[in-house]
């Protein structure tokens, strides 16, 4: 299954890559040289993998009406209380 992802610290859209082995997408309209970002996951085993190598804080959103893709987005570890 293909999600979006994204950084808390970046939002939905931004120039680097969120993490290791996404894909950039299109560029967005709204903000010329931020892309989109997706991941490939196969399984339930993939996604606690990805969770593990990203800092073990995501949150999983289904798509909106308007939207094509469920969204993972990270936390950041680093994010003043």
């Amino acid at each position: 299954m293909r999600f979006l992802v994204y950084r808390t610290s970046q939002g939905a859209t931004s120039a680097d890559p969120p993490c290791r082995g996404a894909v950039r997408g299109a560029e967005s309209p709204a903000w010329p040289g931020e892309y989109q970002w997706f991941v490939e996951l196969k399984s339930l085993d993939d996604l606690l993998a990805f969770l593990r190598n990203n800092g073990g804080g995501l949150g999983l959103f289904a798509p909106e009406a308007d939207e094509e893709h469920p969204a993972i987005e990270i936390f950041d570890d680093d994010e003043e209380e």
